[in-house]
């Protein structure tokens, strides 16, 4: 039924419809651009009244009408009833975030069984942390790929030794390829010192520099480049990501960003890579693009 407006004054019955709004435009005394908003008004008392009865013959019927009326007050309550600030800050990040709750899946959470939550680097960490170490593990598992951005001082690499350790935990191969300055930084957590103090966790993970990529000789901590089996890491971790945002490419010679991708994320086992940076994006965005290539590369194996 088109919606009407039934008007008695001074004992005359008068109806307008089709009424869509109760604006100056909707009534028809004020003129618009659409084309099809036509108000008519009835004057013949019987036609007025026809609607009247109309009316009331549905306000009357308790299966066509529902009684809003407690629904009304209790939302009107409910807006002006006193929240802590909490609960709105709650209430904020739900209605930002909450598209992004469907994408959690059990699944692909941390296992617990592994006793993740056992060790010692994880009851080091502050609770952002954990929820950080917490998000990149559904990451890996879902997309096999993640870059943690955090800002500098933030404790990227205990997060980021978190997840090793849980990946250590399910057996499974873990390489941190780092900048050659921050090597020894990464070395000291997976060695028997007395500086490490994450020694009770035991970290078996291997330690490479960036520019070993493009070394064929020698060693590199006491691992002979000449026989890396560079494509049977399970995870890599790659610290100071950015080093790899340039893809150029040229003729006569690989770079070591496609050294990367060819010898790590494309050969031997399907491999998850988590990516390490303060600054992901230096001057363009295709700075982003490269590196989440790695990652993309690294789902699409078979």
């Amino acid at each position: 039924m088109q919606p009407f407006i039934h008007v008695e004054r001074q004992g005359q019955s008068s109806a307008y419809m089709p009424v869509n709004g109760f604006t100056a435009v909707d009534l028809g005394y004020q003129q618009s651009d659409a084309a099809s908003n036509f108000v008519n008004r009835m004057d013949d008392p019987a036609h007025a009244k026809m609607y009247l009865q109309l009316f009331e013959q549905i306000w009357t019927d308790p299966d066509k009408v529902q009684d809003v009326t407690e629904a009304i007050c209790d939302h009107i309550e409910s807006v002006y009833q006193e929240n802590s600030p909490e609960r709105i800050y709650f209430t904020m990040l739900y209605n930002i975030f909450h598209d992004f709750l469907e994408d959690v899946d059990e699944d692909v959470l941390p296992n617990d069984l592994t006793g993740y939550q056992d060790t010692l680097v994880w009851k080091k960490l502050f609770n952002y942390q954990k929820d950080a170490a917490t998000g990149i593990i559904n990451k890996l598992e879902t997309h096999n790929g993640c870059i943690l951005a955090d800002s500098v001082g933030l404790g990227k690499t205990f997060s980021a030794l978190a997840v090793i350790k849980y990946y250590e935990l399910r057996n499974r191969a873990v390489l941190v390829l780092c900048p050659k300055k921050l090597a020894d930084n990464w070395r000291n957590f997976n060695s028997n010192l007395t500086t490490n103090i994450f020694a009770k966790d035991r970290f078996n993970y291997d330690v490479l520099c960036h520019t070993d990529l493009s070394r064929t000789s020698g060693e590199s901590f006491g691992i002979p480049l000449n026989r890396v089996n560079w494509g049977n890491y399970d995870l890599v971790v790659i610290d100071e990501s950015h080093n790899f945002r340039n893809n150029d490419v040229f003729r006569d010679r690989e770079t070591r960003y496609q050294k990367l991708m060819r010898k790590v994320i494309q050969a031997g086992v399907k491999t998850k890579v988590l990516m390490l940076s303060a600054t992901p994006v230096n001057n363009h965005f295709t700075d982003l693009r490269n590196q989440l290539a790695l990652a993309y590369e690294a789902s699409q194996r078979p």
